[in-house]
């Protein structure tokens, strides 16, 4: 399969006027012995006998996960190069402007080796903006997002905002260089994240961020302790159990209800991976990273899952999903991945952890009709005296940004439309 030619954006890597350090510019390019080894060790892999529950038994709820059809089927195309090209995948990844950096976070002098895709605008009053990814997902969620930008925009100069897009700390190609002795957590990477867009040259400016799945938390912590960070956008949102008590007997939407019941019937059938994550990373970890099979079956079923697939012709694709799992393959970045659970969940049962939150910067809210956590708009508004938009969308679930990039852009557009006219940017 021959990729496609892509236009050049190399006009937005144009690094902003005030950045305090000198980005790398990055090229993607996974050695094509480990292109070639992947589907080797795909196609020994072994599938297991059929099963009551991986063959017909709840195949189209996923009650029990996916079925051994999907994942021989999943298999075939990922290791046909008829149907599965991951250099094509590559060369849409660098057809963006990537950049890697070294940041140190100050309160613990921990060095971060981070890698960003960005958009760099020349317009004088462009806002920063952030956007961090969760997993299963990468940075590349934010990719088709991207595009539309460019074809809206179609010159630094036209574009009004600065979009940096990283792979948030330890996951793809952000690492921490050398022996790593120690976790992060979400206060430690949010830290990383905020420096990342203080040596962007963002500091005195200020930025938004932007996140779903750990992206929200990143999101919600940067704006809760650092000033830098001005406001933010999510599209995930889990409510304290002292914050769903208070709102219980709020009346909501149908709607809402229905996506409500979704999100209750994932904390009680749906956790059990976050479980093992976060008790045993090392197990887990280790298991997937010796099979791409086994990376497949794992993360293949969040991306079915989580994605909104009451139409089949609107879900994922399968070149979509086996690109997510191939860039965590061939980035070795599982076992890094796992401190998000250890962070949010080292003990189980357990809720989630206090977490930092600002009561007075704006932040903004959307809502997709199959995300596994959300704020029905009632809520927030009783909740959240900052919470300055709220809007529900049709269709969507998890990976919002994939599945719904115009609309996920308009809600981020109209975000800072707000944002701007209450003062907190300079127009």
């Amino acid at each position: 399969m021959t990729p496609p030619t892509l236009p050049s954006l190399s006009t937005f890597a144009c690094l902003p006027p005030n950045i305090l350090t000198t980005p790398t510019p990055f090229t993607l390019s996974v050695p094509s012995k480990e292109v070639n080894l992947l589907p080797r060790l795909a196609r020994s892999g072994t599938f297991g006998i059929p099963s009551y529950y991986n063959t017909e038994a709840d195949a189209a709820s996923g009650r029990f996960g996916i079925t051994r059809d999907w994942l021989i089927n999943a298999t075939s195309i990922w290791t046909s190069p008829s149907q599965f090209s991951w250099r094509s995948h590559e060369q849409y990844m660098n057809h963006f402007p990537n950049f890697r950096v070294n940041v140190t976070t100050p309160s613990d002098n921990e060095l971060y080796d981070l890698h960003f895709a960005a958009l760099f605008s020349k317009n004088e009053s462009a806002v920063p903006i952030i956007f961090m990814h969760g997993w299963p997902g990468s940075w590349t969620e934010f990719a088709p997002m991207m595009d539309l930008l460019v074809d809206k925009y179609p010159t630094p100069e036209e574009l009004p905002y600065h979009v940096v897009v990283p792979s948030i700390p330890d996951y793809g190609l952000s690492t921490r260089p050398g022996e790593v002795h120690k976790e992060i957590n979400m206060t430690t990477a949010g830290e990383a994240m905020n420096q990342l867009m203080i040596e962007l040259g963002f500091g005195e400016s200020g930025y938004i961020a932007q996140g779903g799945d750990v992206g929200y938390f990143l999101a919600r912590t940067m704006c809760g302790l650092f000033e830098e960070c001005r406001a933010f956008h999510i599209n995930m949102f889990f409510l304290t159990e002292e914050e769903r008590a208070a709102v219980n007997d709020i009346p909501i939407t149908p709607e809402e209800a229905t996506q409500i019941e979704i999100g209750d019937k994932w904390g009680l059938e749906g956790s059990a991976y976050a479980a093992e994550h976060g008790t045993r990373p090392a197990t887990i970890a280790l298991a997937l990273m010796s099979s791409p099979v086994a990376m497949l079956a794992w993360m293949g079923e969040k991306f079915v899952e989580w994605s909104d697939n009451r139409d089949p012709s609107y879900a994922l694709s399968m070149d979509t999903i086996l690109a997510q799992v191939s860039f965590y393959w061939y980035t070795e970045s599982y076992g890094r991945s796992m401190w998000v659970y250890r962070a949010l969940k080292s003990e189980v049962p357990s809720p989630l952890p206090p977490m930092p939150w600002s009561s007075t910067k704006p932040f903004g809210f959307s809502w997709f009709p199959v995300e596994i956590a959300s704020l029905p708009q009632a809520w927030g508004d009783y909740l959240f005296e900052n919470m300055v938009f709220h809007r529900r969308h049709a269709r969507g679930g998890h990976f919002a940004a994939l599945q719904e990039p115009a609309e996920f852009l308009q809600d981020i557009e109209d975000f800072l439309a707000i944002v701007k006219q209450n003062g907190t940017f300079a127009s």
